[in-house]
């Protein structure tokens, strides 16, 4: 385990907790049966999956993991397919955030997981219209 890593690994719960709540939000408003409701319930399903192995993560490392929070603020309001996949672009955006940080900071499985993650959101960010970047996850350092 390298220093820090359950601090990385909890926020990658939380961001993991706000992403599930999101895409509730993001299938509520879609209609059933199109392609957009199925990378939705997609969505929904891998963050939730994600949660739980980082709970247990968090659990592994010792600690209890962080109850996910009764609801959450959005950025905007989600009435249409629109708002709704700016929402899901965001979400991926911000997992992608969180595992790349996850990868500089762990080792052993946790790291491979957390790659394939990454992967998963940039690929996941795109397919809701996101643009490519050549460093998924990876912010600009500024002086």
């Amino acid at each position: 385990m390298e220093a820090g890593e359950l601090d990385v690994v909890e926020r990658a719960l939380a961001i993991e907790h706000e992403a599930v709540y999101a895409y509730g939000v993001v299938g509520g408003v879609l209609d059933p049966g199109t392609a957009e409701a199925g990378r939705a319930l997609d969505g929904y399903e891998a963050h939730r999956a994600r949660r739980d192995r980082l709970e247990d993560v968090v659990q592994e490392l010792g600690s209890e993991p962080t109850p996910a929070e009764p609801g959450y603020v959005l950025p905007a309001p989600v009435t249409d397919v629109d708002s709704a996949a700016r929402l899901a672009r965001r979400v991926e955006d911000r997992s992608a955030v969180a595992y790349a940080q996850l990868v500089g900071s762990s080792v052993g499985d946790v790291r491979a997981v957390a790659v394939d993650w990454l992967t998963d959101a940039a690929t996941r960010g795109l397919s809701w219209g996101a643009s490519p970047t050549a460093f998924p996850g990876l912010r600009p350092v500024t002086s």
